[in-house]
């Protein structure tokens, strides 16, 4: 394993997507990340990791609602 392959995970390891949209109960799984400004983002699955990527302010949104749990 690489070194950001083992750095850990916002968001305690939950999906980040699914944190986007209020949802903070959903995993997320090691083989589908993000390394995006420095932290790792987890994905329950390789359809969500790619809407994370074109879905604009995603990102934002996840921390605001993890911020505000």
């Amino acid at each position: 394993m690489n070194q950001q392959s083992e750095q850990s995970a916002e968001f305690n390891g939950h999906c980040a997507f699914a944190v986007s949209l209020g949802k903070k109960e959903m995993a997320g799984n090691e083989s589908y990340y993000v390394i995006q400004d420095g932290k790792k983002y987890l994905f329950s699955n390789p359809i969500v990791k790619f809407l994370w990527r074109v879905i604009p302010g995603r990102k934002n949104k996840a921390e605001s609602i993890w911020l505000n749990k």
